[in-house]
């Protein structure tokens, strides 16, 4: 499936979010959803969404999210969990994901290179591609199958 036509989107750990308040821009007909564990990221992405119809959820999970019922989630997972950097929260986001997407939806992430998300996201959601990749940054599309 084409991201250009997507119904329900999901920007998964949103922080300030501006990938939800883009794809609520560029696809103003979809449904827009962003989740973060933070307060402060949530209450950010409120304001950086303003004047659109993205909505807000503050949630370390996607409990309220059905099974198979997104169509694309975009996510650049946190790569520390307090103070020591750790694959275990990601990988329970990709869980999450997993569970959440259709058979046939994306999942665009963006991660630290120096991190092997793309392994797990390969185990955890589907075959996994590399979009691009430099020093700092590696992004990744998945199809869910």
């Amino acid at each position: 499936g084409s991201i250009a036509d997507a119904d329900r989107y999901l920007d998964l750990g949103c922080g300030s979010g501006i990938l939800a308040t883009l794809l609520a821009r560029e696809h103003p007909d979809s449904e827009v959803f962003a989740v973060d564990a933070s307060w402060a990221a949530v209450d950010a992405t409120r304001r950086t969404a303003a004047g659109t119809a993205v909505v807000t959820r503050w949630a370390s999970d996607l409990v309220g999210f059905a099974e198979a019922s997104l169509d694309v989630i975009v996510c650049n997972p946190p790569f520390h969990s307090e103070a020591s950097v750790s694959t275990a929260l990601s990988e329970f986001l990709f869980r999450e994901a997993a569970r959440t997407l259709r058979p046939g939806g994306i999942m665009l992430t963006v991660f630290n290179s120096h991190l092997e998300h793309r392994r797990a996201l390969q185990r955890l959601v589907g075959p996994t591609e590399q979009l691009g990749r430099n020093q700092k940054f590696t992004v990744t599309r998945t199809v869910r199958i």
